[in-house]
């Protein structure tokens, strides 16, 4: 079978870039981008930003267009990755913490299932749900499996794995399954200690708190996997009624409708900020800042700034002032 998707050398790639409208002005320098990205992740990543026709773009775009994009993806990419990590901790502290204070320190790894009282990871401490026998399961496989050092140090030299060390075992995928679990109080508990704001009911808290952390979990997958960062294909969305309040009334109704606050840039930098302390949240929007600014002065191909490419607003950084600032 002949394959449909051949080899190309770098120099093939470059005419097809030039049959298709890309405009080149340095072979050796688009070489280097090819060869530094790939063809894939650097031209494909971001040609669906540019009007096409046939596999071909209606206006030509300067191949540089793709290496600026490409560079504010990676930045923003180390960004929101670094402060989803910091909240992946946050959550799995005020978790452990919590169960640790009503449910004990210790807890039988192999045995998949038991209801013993003083096993943290008792049956009888979690909803009675049919996802909470596979949870638990899936908690002390990963553990069991884990070359965390300080799971293997407390393996070889302690009686057992509290569960703020246990956390240490899991993904951030399953330390989620791990709080839609818990019983309602605890939850109360991991809302109250995870999202600052007091404009909202616990009911509001535990409603955005679990929209949000979904969409920071798929943001990172994305990340992770190499994929880009903005104009993502996320269908969780986070509920209109907390944007609104969170935000100040910074981002409107309308706003909301045209898909601003839903699962885009701004929820995600909604969300970190509604877990952040208000000093880190200082410098985590310093750093989105400064990502937007080295690109403030460049022109697209099609004439508009990163704020129209992307489809973000005009007003996109005053936007996240008020937004710092009203919180």
């Amino acid at each position: 079978m002949k394959p449909d998707k051949p080899f190309k050398t770098y120099d093939e790639q470059i005419q097809i870039l030039k049959s298709r409208n890309v405009i080149i002005p340095d072979d050796e320098q688009a070489i280097e981008f090819l060869s530094t990205f790939s063809y894939y992740s650097f031209i494909n990543g971001y040609k669906d930003l540019f009007p096409m026709d046939n596999d071909k773009f209606i206006v030509p775009v300067v191949i540089y267009d793709f290496y600026f994009l490409s560079f504010l993806d990676r930045y923003l990419n180390n960004i929101f990755f670094k402060y989803i990590i910091r909240v992946e901790k946050e959550l799995k502290t005020h978790i452990s913490y919590r169960i640790s204070e009503k449910y004990g320190v210790t807890t039988d790894l192999h045995t998949p299932i038991n209801y013993a009282p003083d096993d943290y990871l008792s049956k009888q401490h979690f909803k009675n749900t049919w996802s909470t026998n596979n949870t638990i399961k899936k908690i002390k496989h990963d553990v069991l499996k884990s070359k965390n050092q300080s799971i293997v140090h407390y393996k070889n030299n302690h009686n057992h794995i509290p569960c703020w060390i246990l956390v240490n075992g899991i993904s951030l995928g399953v330390t989620i399954e791990l709080y839609n679990i818990l019983l309602a109080d605890d939850k109360t508990y991991v809302c109250e200690h995870m999202i600052k704001s007091d404009k909202l009911t616990i009911e509001e808290k535990k409603e955005f708190f679990n929209k949000g952390i979904k969409i920071l979990r798929k943001y990172r997958n994305n990340i992770a996997h190499g994929n880009r960062t903005f104009n993502n294909s996320i269908k969780e969305e986070l509920p209109k009624k907390q944007v609104l309040l969170l935000s100040g009334g910074n981002i409107t109704n309308a706003d909301y409708v045209n898909g601003i606050g839903k699962n885009d840039i701004f929820a995600v930098i909604l969300t970190i900020c509604s877990i952040l302390d208000k000093n880190t949240k200082q410098i985590f929007f310093s750093e989105i800042r400064l990502a937007f600014s080295m690109m403030s002065n460049v022109t697209f191909s099609t004439g508009q700034n990163i704020f129209g490419i992307l489809s973000l607003p005009n007003d996109f950084i005053s936007k996240l002032d008020s937004i710092i600032n009203f919180e």
